[in-house]
């Protein structure tokens, strides 16, 4: 649901909002001119002999775009995702005509959230012949309701007007945010990045559209070649129900999708059993490397044990305390997860904000739904 964040987070502004005059919003810098991004575009990194991931700098972006995985084989290129818009996606054209000069034949969608799956459109513009491979409940999400909003395969203003308009109450609530003196000023700063960043990101959302995948897997789907096989396996459902995990046996890469994220993971609308059970697999893998969903490359297996402790973590509290028909506001105040916290933030302001938006909140009302026996639904992308 992460193309959703801004629209979420706008909607949020607005009910703090309610009853606080317009004034106190000032108005955002003009959208003429230079566009400082502070690591918000995306560079390409060599992980492998021919295997590269193109993701943003540094420091954490609120609304984040998916690792782009490039992957040469003998006859063409494999990107697993996308980036998250169309300019995201003009721009990772540009990296892989950089890297190699063969065309894209093939785009693996780790799952269906918008920022690993928008992109699509200008890179099948640059290779209209390439293949969209996903999972098959990855195929049903993107042709269905969890992203309704958008115009399947083709433009449509009257939608991409809509999702425009979604973006719009986020301006108010940034600034309020930068001119906020009673913040921290790593919070603020963070606020100020984002505002420069909004700007880029509404011009890279102009013309939205989806492209959908043209063929499905269920269990395993390899893709061959002498070289650089990749195989692509449904771990089971976790973050989404159809995530894909890319294996590249003999380069002993492991790319991961939003199973894995850094330097904060992503809670919304998951299964929380199915994901520790789903790690544990990946723990099987006799990586070298290990690519996530976002974030930098990584090379043990220290982050990956510390998400599965957080996923036991926040089960062994919640579960408990649902089942004692606590509700899900009164299960929250109980749960304490500052521990937690402090070792995926490091005690950042601006990471401990978004541990709690990104991951306790949304992550602790999955737990409860789990524990509860409330089905947990996809939601919008």
């Amino acid at each position: 649901m992460k193309l959703s964040i801004l629209a979420a987070m706008a909607a949020a502004a607005a009910l703090a909002a309610a009853g606080q005059p317009a004034e106190v919003a000032p108005p955002l810098a003009p959208q003429s001119g230079p566009i400082p991004a502070d690591g918000y575009f995306e560079k390409a990194e060599r992980v492998a002999e021919g295997v590269w991931v193109i993701r943003q700098g540094e420091p954490f972006h609120i609304q984040p775009i998916g690792n782009v995985v490039v992957i040469e084989q003998a006859d063409g290129l494999v990107l697993v995702d996308s980036g998250g818009s169309p300019g995201s996606g003009r721009r990772i054209v540009g990296l892989v005509r950089k890297l190699s000069p063969k065309p894209v034949k093939a785009v693996v969608l780790s799952h269906w959230h918008g920022d690993h799956t928008l992109g699509l459109s200008a890179i099948r513009a640059a290779w209209p012949r390439l293949e969209v491979i996903a999972h098959r409940k990855t195929a049903e999400a993107l042709s269905g309701k969890p992203m309704s909003a958008y115009a399947k395969d083709a433009p449509d203003a009257g939608k991409t007007a809509d999702f425009m308009k979604r973006l719009d109450g986020f301006e108010p609530f940034v600034a309020r945010q930068v001119a906020d003196a009673s913040l921290a000023p790593a919070v603020r700063a963070g606020f100020e990045r984002t505002q420069r960043e909004f700007y880029r990101y509404r011009a890279d959302t102009r013309d939205l559209y989806l492209v959908t995948p043209t063929r499905s897997y269920d269990d395993r789907l390899v893709l061959v070649d002498p070289v650089r096989p990749v195989e692509l396996v449904h771990p089971g459902r976790a973050n989404t129900e159809g995530d894909t995990v890319a294996w590249l046996p003999k380069q002993k890469v492991l790319i991961t999708g939003d199973l894995v994220v850094a330097p904060v993971p992503f809670g919304f609308n998951a299964y929380p059993a199915d994901w520790a059970a789903a790690l544990e697999r990946l723990r099987g893998f006799d990586f070298a490397v290990l690519i996530p969903g976002h974030g930098a490359p990584q090379r043990d297996r220290a982050y990956l044990d510390r998400v599965i402790a957080l996923i036991g973590d926040v089960r062994a509290q919640v579960g408990p305390l649902a089942r004692q028909g606590l509700s899900l506001e009164e299960t929250r105040k109980k749960v304490d997860l500052s521990r937690q916290a402090a070792l995926f933030t490091g005690g950042d302001p601006w990471l401990e904000r978004w541990f709690k938006s990104y991951w306790a909140d949304p992550f602790t009302e999955a737990a409860w739904k789990e524990a509860k026996g409330v089905p947990i639904e996809q939601g919008t992308g």
